[in-house]
């Protein structure tokens, strides 16, 4: 995908369990920041031929960590950024099912 839409919006407002109205997620960095996992925080981002990668990690842990960030690449800020917090909020997830 190389924009944002209303329906991945959507889904990722559902997936991550989020209330109140759904946000532009993957079209407004302003609302993409909003998802970080409580204790994360943002990594400055890479641009490289017409992509850029967004990541985050565990604030305070440098690195200390099994899976050090999440990232994702995408055509946009906004993208890149979703892309990345749902790894993050998918590991929290696996993290609670596996001991």
């Amino acid at each position: 995908m190389a924009v944002g839409s209303a329906a991945a919006d959507q889904t990722i407002h559902d997936v991550i369990g989020r209330a109140g109205p759904v946000l532009p997620y993957t079209t407004e960095k302003a609302a993409a920041v909003q998802l970080l996992p409580p204790g994360f925080e943002w990594m400055p981002p890479t641009y490289a031929s017409g992509l850029v990668y967004a990541s985050c990690r565990r604030a305070g842990r440098d690195g200390k960590w099994l899976y050090p960030h999440h990232g994702q690449w995408s055509a946009t800020e906004p993208l890149a950024m979703c892309g990345a917090l749902l790894r993050a909020w998918a590991m929290l997830a696996k993290a609670v099912v596996q001991p």
